[in-house]
């Protein structure tokens, strides 16, 4: 059921996610390559599409490592400015073929994401044991969270440890799963549950431009997202030997091909549907009402300026200022605390409000106990 009063606000990012084997910002391209030294790998295709549109946007050579390749913001921005203005982009790309390029890197992306999903527990077990122990504690019935990221590792982690399976966007988002037979989705029966805002998007949703009724769907279920993004005629300009997959169509539209809406890394995000927009309201209602916010791997980047302009104004016009509580690691941890003690000024507890190694069980016990 949904909680009477949230008491707490988990406020995630990339560093969150990296306690399941999802990689940080600064790994991601790296993570999308992978694919090009395995040709019988399905996403081989996908990252030499990707390479050859790196090449005649970026004059990098079409076998260039990931260090050499520009940032995956500058990629989105140039890719968005042009196609969402109806604009080229240089001779070579029109818009259709520009937003082609688009879904191929969100198809690679959530590919990826899924695939590198659980990889900590083979590998990385300490990691992976400091994320199932905050998921034990966290009291459900009087928290929530806003995650900054596209990955369903919350929600994977809470069906799999608490067996919780409805979860509420908070952004009129229904809940639905793909059919044994035919093309249209179902709808399941709608249920409360921990609130989850995704003010990004989440690759575990589904979009219909007919109705505009967006759909989320098992988060175990990210691939078969994937294989929805990319047309057949847009395969074939990839690799004409592909067989794409079954597409989903609306469960109230029947004959409207599904897609996908996810802010990308672009310095401009596309943040003017209606899922965004209610998405913000309900985190925005959350962050005025809650006693604690609790920051995890989330290092409050000025590119994140939006978001950032949310929290101070939530922040102020709140008769008593929420008690805010970072939890944050890497080469430079003091670094992020100084940053976030710049922006919500005093309040920032030096002591009592700042974790500098991650996850561990003493930050974990502290962000899980009911404040008072």
């Amino acid at each position: 059921m949904l909680p009477r009063t949230v008491d707490i606000v988990y406020i995630v990012g990339a560093g969150f996610s990296h306690y399941a084997g999802l990689p940080l910002q600064s790994e991601f391209t790296s993570k999308l390559l992978e694919p090009r030294k395995e040709e019988h790998n399905p996403d081989h295709a996908l990252v030499a599409f990707l390479a050859t549109f790196v090449n005649r946007v970026f004059d990098h050579n079409k076998k260039a490592s990931a260090k050499y390749w520009p940032n995956l913001e500058d990629i989105f921005t140039c890719i968005d400015l042009a196609a969402n203005t109806g604009h080229n982009l240089g001779f070579k790309y029109v818009p259709s073929d520009l937003r082609t390029v688009r879904r191929a890197l969100l198809t690679r992306t959530i590919n990826m994401l899924h695939a590198n999903y659980g990889i900590a527990s083979k590998t990385d077990a300490t990691n992976w044991n400091r994320l199932s122990n905050f998921i034990r504690k966290v009291p459900t019935d009087r928290s929530a969270f806003i995650s900054i990221n596209w990955d369903t590792v919350i929600e994977q982690r809470i069906k799999e440890i608490r067996g919780i399976e409805d979860f509420e966007y908070a952004c009129r988002a229904l809940p639905c799963d793909f059919p044994r037979k035919g093309r249209v989705i179902q709808k399941r029966e709608r249920r409360n549950g921990i609130k989850i805002i995704k003010i990004h998007g989440s690759i575990n949703w589904l979009y219909c431009d007919s109705c505009r009724r967006l759909y989320w769907f098992p988060p175990e279920k990210n691939s078969e997202i994937a294989a929805q993004l990319l047309s057949h005629e847009e395969w074939k300009k990839i690799n004409s030997a592909h067989k794409n997959k079954l597409q989903w169509y609306c469960s109230r539209c029947d004959e409207v091909c599904l897609g996908t809406r996810i802010a990308t890394f672009s310095y401009r995000k596309a943040l003017d549907f209606p899922m965004f927009q209610n998405s913000w309201v309900s985190a925005e209602h959350l962050l005025r009402n809650a006693k604690r916010w609790v920051f995890i791997g989330y290092s409050l980047p000025a590119a994140d300026y939006e978001f950032k302009y949310l929290l101070k104004r939530a922040q102020i016009s709140r008769k008593k200022s929420p008690e805010i509580v970072l939890v944050t690691g890497g080469p430079n941890p003091r670094a992020t605390y100084d940053n976030y003690q710049r922006f919500f000024g005093r309040v920032m507890d030096l002591q009592k409000g700042y974790f500098s190694r991650g996850l561990s069980r003493r930050a974990t016990q502290a962000v899980t106990s009911i404040p008072e």
